[in-house]
């Protein structure tokens, strides 16, 4: 009878989730992950397709079209917050469920939009969807793979370098079919797809544990024991604590909402604040680059057919890239030092901008889809030695909203730098190149800041 118990055992623990077995439904989810990621980033990425058939259908300017495509972005990224919430409340599951059906329905009605204003709206909620499907994507990932999560991450993200590739195709072939409308009601069709990718994301053993855990560590991080309370009392120390349980409404209310919202991160993880200004930074050379990328190599005479080719060479650089920086990390090699050399890498890529040659543009654009594809996929990575799975949610919730900064701010830091200079790309270029290598320098600090940190507490079952 022992032995079979211990057999029982053994085999129980082979099985469960996050040991040294990693696989099973696991690879269903990593499947599904970069499926989702491949069709609500492609779609975003694809509407410069239908610019010009906007622009004639609607008879506006080009800053009226283009908010379309801003509002989409930055939505995006700005809901990225209480996609997390959403996400440590219902579940990757649930959560990934909604965006996928948010996604769907924006395109849905664009189908039907008469005014670009209209298109406002539409793109409002088109861009939140897609934003709360990247974010249950990412966690789920983590929430799965505990050894062999550098490589499933890798193997998920690289969904967003196939969706640039592939959906772009599609939404012209689609286009010349249909026409722009057309085009959205079967975009609309195949963003809802991710309503049953996202049902793939079923709960495992691990994932159960893993919140029991954290709801026991919180009660314990949140109630003061008795005899820290007897203390206080025998030795009549006067001042006032900011425990919910003690303070009034207000005072718990906000304290609540903070710890909801995840805005202690920042006080207690110094290497997370220093990364998200790092994304910021970053973001404003990648929006910068992406976007002056093909007007760049046209005025030096290359054709725009021949020139929009170098957006396919970027997307096939970002998808090797973030296989790629999987890869490297799970060589034992630190995740600090492949984002450094990532960002050292980008900033060379801008800087060959300078040159007046298509082929160098080529290599350009290769080398920043790949350095862009490993440093995003990294910063997952390092999110979660920061702050633990638990916090994963809420981690990438902030660092989306740090992105949403700086794709926002990236066109007008550009524009006015080309205003200045009269039209001068190789002076955006340089300031773009030393704003990389300046957050290669600043990614030094982290080993540093580690030791000065409060630090977040992070469980067995939570690392």
């Amino acid at each position: 009878m022992a032995k079979a118990s211990t057999l029982r055992t053994r085999h129980g623990a082979e099985a469960e989730p996050g040991d040294s077995r990693e696989g099973g439904w696991g690879v269903v989810v990593v499947i599904a992950a970069h499926m989702s990621m491949a069709i609500q980033v492609g779609l975003l990425r694809s509407w410069g397709v239908v610019y010009l058939s906007w622009k004639e259908d609607f008879e506006t300017n080009d800053k009226e079209t283009s908010a379309v495509q801003s509002i989409m972005s930055s939505v995006m990224s700005f809901s990225g917050l209480p996609a997390g919430v959403l996400t440590q409340r219902f579940g990757c599951r649930i959560t990934g469920m909604i965006g996928g059906g948010l996604s769907s329905i924006g395109l849905l009605c664009s189908c039907w939009v008469t005014d670009i204003h209209q298109f406002y709206i539409t793109a409002f909620f088109t861009g939140v969807g897609i934003g709360i499907c990247y974010n249950s994507t990412i966690v789920v990932v983590a929430l799965y793979f505990k050894r062999k999560y550098k490589i499933a991450n890798a193997v998920a993200c690289s969904g967003l370098g196939t969706g640039i590739m592939a959906v772009p195709p599609i939404v012209q072939l689609l286009l010349e079919s249909y026409g722009w409308r057309g085009a959205f009601l079967v975009a609309s069709a195949i963003a809802a797809n991710s309503i049953a990718l996202s049902a793939c994301y079923r709960p495992n053993h691990y994932m159960n544990n893993n919140k029991k855990s954290c709801r026991e560590h919180d009660g314990l991080e949140h109630e003061p024991t008795r005899e820290v309370n007897k203390g206080i009392h025998n030795n009549k120390t006067d001042f006032v604590t900011l425990n919910p349980k003690s303070s009034n409404s207000i005072v718990k209310y906000i304290h609540r909402l903070s710890v909801t919202l995840g805005f202690q991160l920042f006080l207690k993880s110094y290497r997370l604040t220093l990364q998200s200004a790092i994304q910021l930074q970053y973001c404003l050379v990648y929006v910068g680059f992406v976007l002056y990328l093909v007007p760049r190599a046209q005025s030096v005479g290359v054709a725009p057919s021949t020139a929009a080719m170098l957006l396919s060479i970027f997307g096939i650089g970002s998808l090797l890239g973030r296989l790629g920086g999987g890869l490297l990390v799970s060589w034992r090699i630190s995740a600090e030092h492949v984002s450094t050399i990532s960002l050292v890498l980008a900033g060379m890529s801008v800087l060959l901008l300078n040159f007046e040659s298509y082929y160098i543009f080529a290599i350009a654009a290769f080398l920043h889809g790949f350095a862009s594809g490993v440093f995003f996929s990294i910063v997952v990575v390092l999110s979660r030695s920061f702050i633990g799975v638990r916090k994963l949610a809420i981690g990438v919730g902030i660092s989306q909203i740090w992105v949403g900064i700086g794709s926002v701010t990236g066109p007008i830091l550009a524009g006015w730098i080309l205003d200045t200079t009269g039209e001068s790309y190789q002076t955006f270029f340089y300031v773009a190149g030393a704003i990389c290598f300046i957050c290669a320098v600043q990614m030094f600090f982290l080993p540093l800041l580690r030791r000065v940190e409060p630090g977040i507490d992070i469980l067995p079952t939570d690392a």
